[in-house]
């Protein structure tokens, strides 16, 4: 009965702890703890007590021999009982002190939630009225944000449309700019042809303007005394041609019939260009074979040669007479007058001999002289001057060059020849 009573009361206890420390389980946790700790002790000796009256009520007719010791056992327990008591009654005393702090704890956490309550229910109207405004004004700024995508999405599809456009208005730009550059191409070409047309046209007209009136029988029946071209008919025998006038030296009249100044032109001719003449009378050229035969046959020639070499020595020779056959006697260099000059006589060799080039072979050697040499001359055994050679400044023997022998007793190639003729009457 008494050990029953101790029970209840440990549970009303605990029952009162817990409806006094229900929101603070955190502090009375240990307690709980201890309590239910000597729940079980009381209980382990409630079973202790069973068994002792079991085995009481068991050997019952052996209490008398017993008796001490369960007296000695029944006192044992007391003083355990009286001890657990007042450890009971001191978790007790703790409990309700506990209980007390936390009563006073839980009024201050109160008073200090309802303070904090308080605050917070009076700044809560303002903040909501700036939460409300910033919320407000968030919305314009989304609403303005909102027109500005779509305005840039309406410039962007703009963009997009214009990008389009003008890609393809490249493409078709690209296709026609090639277009005209291909037209502009061939344009060029046939400006370029036709400038080409032009300038051949103009050079062939000043040609043209710059030749004085003629016809005449030789460029001693020129008055003026201005050297350059003019018509020129001869003896009335042959076609009128074309011929540069040497009006100033020597007295004027002279016709140059082979002119050599800068290697522009090749003389490495065969006989049909050497017989009809080739090149510009203002520029190099050979007047033709045909034409001085039909101008020295008829008349009385003498014949002058001006040469220069490299190192600028300027020398010439002066014949009184000059002629060559017909192309039937191969323009034979018929005659070959006097001498004088500077130069020296490297002529006189080659007269009588007949006119060579490197598709006819008229000279008097086992080789074929033009065709060595590569020029037509009046070639004999090869020469001793040929001023239709090849324009180099040389020096040595087995050279081919322009040259005239006796010029400074040397190989030396010459820079600059031109040949003449006159009318001696």
């Amino acid at each position: 009965g008494v050990l029953g009573s101790l029970i209840i009361a440990v549970s009303v206890a605990v029952f009162i702890v817990r409806l006094n420390g229900e929101n603070n389980s955190k502090v009375l946790q240990e307690q709980r703890e201890s309590i239910a700790e000597y729940r079980v002790e009381l209980e382990l000796i409630h079973d202790l007590l069973s068994k002792v009256q079991q085995e009481m009520n068991e050997t019952k007719w052996n209490f008398e021999v017993q008796k001490p010791i369960t007296f000695e056992l029944l006192g044992k327990m007391q003083q355990d009982i009286q001890t657990q008591r007042k450890e009971i009654a001191n978790d007790r005393e703790k409990v309700s002190k506990w209980q007390a702090e936390f009563q006073t704890s839980s009024k201050t956490i109160e008073n200090e939630t309802s303070n904090i309550l308080k605050d917070v229910l009076q700044v809560i109207p303002a903040n909501r009225k700036l939460l409300e405004q910033s919320i407000e004004s968030l919305q314009q700024d989304m609403k303005k944000c909102q027109e500005a995508i779509a305005d840039n999405r309406a410039k962007q599809e703009l963009n997009s449309k214009l990008i389009e456009d003008m890609s393809q208005v490249l493409i078709e730009l690209k296709s026609e700019l090639s277009t005209q550059r291909d037209e502009a191409s061939n344009n060029r070409n046939e400006n370029l042809q036709q400038m080409q047309q032009v300038k051949s046209d103009h050079e062939q007209m000043r040609s043209i303007l710059n030749m004085h009136p003629g016809p005449y029988r030789s460029c001693k029946d020129v008055h003026r005394k201005s050297s350059g071209k003019y018509h020129i008919r001869g003896k009335d025998v042959f076609d009128t041609f074309v011929a540069y006038c040497e009006l100033d030296k020597d007295g004027g009249g002279w016709m140059v019939i082979q002119h050599r100044f800068d290697g522009s032109l090749s003389f490495d001719r065969n006989w049909t260009d050497y017989r009809n003449g080739f090149g510009e009378v203002d520029g190099e050229h050979w007047l033709g074979l045909e034409r001085i035969h039909q101008f020295t046959k008829g008349q009385d020639c003498e014949l002058r040669i001006e040469m220069k070499d490299f190192y600028n020595n300027s020398k010439y020779a002066k014949y009184s007479s000059f002629a060559i056959g017909s192309e039937s006697e191969q323009y034979n260099l018929t005659t070959v007058g006097e001498y004088r000059g500077t130069a020296g006589d490297s002529l006189k060799y080659h007269e009588g001999m007949k006119f060579s080039t490197p598709d006819r072979d008229n000279d008097n050697a086992e080789s074929n002289c033009a065709k060595s040499y590569q020029g037509g001359w009046w070639f004999y055994n090869c020469y001793r001057a040929f001023l239709n050679g090849l324009y180099r400044n040389v020096n040595d023997r087995p050279e081919k060059s322009i040259y005239w022998n006796s010029f400074s007793g040397d190989w030396r190639g010459l820079s600059y020849s031109r040949v003449l003729i006159r009318p001696l009457n």
